[in-house]
Formats: C-alpha cells, structure tokens, sequence
C-alpha cells in the first residue's frame, strides 16, 4: 500500500503557483508598463519604461527614464530573446526571459540580474485583459464631447464634462488621417477615442494606416486619453500622446510615442516614453484578486482529483 502525501501535493501546487506571476487587470498593466507587444519587438532607439514582448529581435536602450510604479516585473520580460535583442539596461533593472535569451545585456546600476521565470507569465496574462478592455471600450457610445473636424489644421476634440467625466469619440480613420494639427480643448478625467478602419482593404485584408496629423499634446491631457485602434492591422505612428491600444496592428513609429503602448508587433526607430496611465477605466475590470482566486480554485480541483485517484489505487 503506498502512502499518500497530500499536504506535500497540495505545498507543490501552491508553490507552483506563487512563482507565476499574480494576474493583473487592464488598468494595472497600463500603469506598470511602457509597453506589451504579443509578437516582435524591434527598436533602434531607447525605452523608458517596463517592457513584455513575445520575442525581442533588437534592442537598445531600455529603463533609463521609468516612472516610479512598482512591480513585481523586471525592465524588460520576454518569452525569447534573440542575439540582437539585448542592450544596456538601466537604473538596476533587470531582464527576465521564460524560454530563451541568446541576447547580450549591460546592466548599468546597482542590483540589475538576468533571470528566467522570475516571475513565470505567458503572453495570455497580458493580452487576455488587454483585449477585452479594447472589446469594452470599442462598444461605448459618443459621451461628453464634439469634434470639429472642418478644419484639418485646428482638428479639435471638444471635452464638454468635468475633471472627473469620461468623454468617448468615435471616427475612422479616414477622419483623422485627414488631420494637420490635432487639439483638445476642455477637460475630463478620461477620453476615449475608438479609430475604425475604413479605407481600402489589402489583398490579404490589410488594413493599413499612416497617421500624418502633428500632435503636440499642448492641453496636457495625454496621460488621460486612450487611443483604441479597433480593427486596424497596422498603424504607422509620428510623434504621438497617450496610451495607444492596437492589439491586431503591426505599429511603427517614426518618433516617440508617449504613453503605453499595446501591438501585436513593433518596428520603430522613435522613442517609447514612459507616461503611466492616469485615467480611469470607464469599464467594470475583475480584479487581480478575483482571478487569482479562480486559478487557486482550479488548482484545489486537480489536487482533489489527484487524491481521490490515489486513494482509489491503494484499496
């Protein structure tokens, strides 16, 4: 008769998964990093911030200006690094990879460390409420704004709440595309604008789109604004504000992006600053918790289920 061990299985499951990484929600995500992109990641130029990357074939400089949010995550975390992919990390950040790093990394300043699985995470943690935030806000109805769109070179988005309201615009692309100088006059605690697509359609479904429109940011609200580009399949950016949502979209920029940034890959030659997103969500979001609480429930099931097949083998 073999003996069973159920507290040794049971401490096996929960240090399992205390090394994954707790799950967190959409607005946590915008706020601790610069940028999540669930395919390649390829710069010449530096990233401020936090970054999580599928892959990274190049890299430069990251983590030498982050904002000051704390994290369980390290300055870059990637599935696999490729030889191009290192850089020098700064202020003592550190590079966690889960599969492979074949990349070179000079970690400049006091307790920087390369590391795998320290925490575990798959891309899912990352995207699954990101896409669902995106689905969330795709769904909301113009609130508390107008644009004037008349003149291309005053391309303003009038915010007609308060300091703590939510202002929605939805335009396509041809709309802003058309844009010179883009404007926000007014205040809100948060703006969101959903971009659809709706020019021509590639031969393979691209949906393709270059934004020429200069955006100064000159009413200081891009830490509030929350550009969802919802069915885009690339989108080439110039200098640009506020948190870019383009979960479908290969992006590209030609100068910085200020703000997080969510892709599906990313191919730039401008800067990724790092500027935390301090709106709020106009959305309910479960909460990290809430779904930890559904993964440690799973994990009472399977040792349930693995208990009773022992026993079962020992009558």
């Amino acid at each position: 008769m073999r003996i069973l061990k159920p507290l040794a299985f049971g401490a096996a499951l929960l240090a399992a998964a205390s090394a994954h990484a707790a799950p967190l929600t959409a607005s946590q995500i915008m706020t601790q990093f610069n940028s999540v992109v669930t395919g390649d990641f390829s710069t010449s130029s530096d990233v401020e911030g936090r970054l999580v990357a599928n892959n990274i074939s190049h890299g430069a400089t990251f983590y030498n200006n982050p904002s000051n949010v704390a994290s369980a995550f390290s300055a870059v975390n990637a599935i696999t690094i490729g030889s191009n992919g290192g850089g020098n990390i700064n202020n003592g950040g550190s590079v966690n990879f889960i599969s492979s790093n074949a990349g070179h990394f000079n970690l400049n300043g006091s307790g920087g460390s390369i590391k795998q699985g320290v925490p575990a995470f798959a891309m899912s943690d990352f995207s699954t409420p990101l896409n669902t935030l995106e689905a969330q806000l795709a769904g909301m109805a113009n609130a508390n704004g107008s644009l004037n769109a008349a003149d291309p070179n005053n391309f303003t988005f009038n915010l007609t709440g308060n300091a703590s309201s939510t202002s929605v615009f939805n335009l396509t692309t041809s709309q802003l595309g058309a844009a010179a100088n883009i404007n926000f006059a007014g205040t809100a605690k948060t703006v969101v604008i959903n971009v659809r697509y709706d020019g021509a359609v590639g031969a393979h479904g691209e949906k393709a789109f270059t934004i020429n429109g200069n955006f100064n940011d000159n009413s200081h609200l891009g830490n509030h604004i929350i550009w969802n580009f919802v069915d885009t399949t690339a989108v080439n950016f110039r200098g640009w504000y506020g948190a870019v949502l383009a979960g479908t979209s290969d992006v590209s920029a030609g100068s910085a992006m200020n703000g997080f940034l969510y892709a599906k890959d990313f191919l730039g030659n401008g800067e990724l600053h790092d500027r935390p997103f301090q709106g709020a969500l106009p959305v309910p979001e479960p909460s990290g918790w809430a779904m930890m609480g559904v993964g440690l429930a799973g994990l009472a099931l399977v040792r349930r289920r693995k208990s009773a097949e022992k026993f079962a083998e020992t009558v």
